[in-house]
């Protein structure tokens, strides 16, 4: 299901004039920009490819791995890249019932300069937590469309974005900003499951 979803995302991408470049890890060598011949040697891996966040690259590559890269992962390679925006499902978040239990996604929007284009966090996250999370770090969360923060499967988590964005030339507008302005921070772009899709 992996594989057909990013296939499906990658035809889509190319439909409307984008040139893809799906990240991963194999043997231990990055890509930006795997073949379809890579995404199916990764996706037969199942269970056995390694979730590779920041704290995992350097062992993944020392041990000759293969891994799927987290948002964070991603982030930092497609930093490397010079790729400045990406598309995702969603960010992790802070857990609920533990504060201290925080995806590195969040510290990692805090130190590097990609936005990244999601569905906004997973409903079963802390949302409120997530938000000041991300605000302490310094992270612009955007809303395409709405001034409400989508909740992943759902549309509206009743959470304020910082920030709204009406339009892809906005959205344009609002990313060049951030990056000549070298805040070397991320930026979180959430944009709504369409209503007919929600949860």
């Amino acid at each position: 299901q992996n594989l057909k979803t990013a296939l499906e995302v990658e035809a889509v991408l190319r439909d409307r004039g984008v040139v893809p470049a799906t990240i991963g890890i194999l043997k231990g060598q990055v890509h930006v920009g795997m073949n379809g011949e890579q995404l199916e040697a990764l996706a037969q891996r199942g269970l056995a490819c390694k979730k590779v966040s920041r704290r995992d690259i350097a062992q993944v590559l020392a041990k000759k791995q293969d891994g799927a890269t987290t948002v964070s992962a991603t982030m930092i390679f497609a930093h490397q890249a010079k790729i400045p925006i990406f598309v995702t499902g969603g960010i992790g978040g802070v857990h609920r019932g533990d504060a201290w239990d925080v995806s590195a996604d969040l510290t990692e929007l805090g130190r590097t300069p990609v936005c990244v284009v999601c569905a906004g966090a997973k409903s079963i996250l802390d949302l409120p937590r997530t938000l000041e999370f991300l605000e302490t770090q310094g992270v612009c969360v955007c809303g395409y469309g709405t001034d409400d923060f989508p909740a992943f499967f759902t549309p509206r988590s009743g959470l304020p974005t910082s920030c709204r964005v009406d339009g892809p030339a906005e959205a344009a507008e609002l990313l060049q900003q951030q990056l000549q302005i070298q805040l070397n921070s991320g930026m979180v772009l959430g944009v709504p499951v369409p209503e007919h899709l929600a949860a």
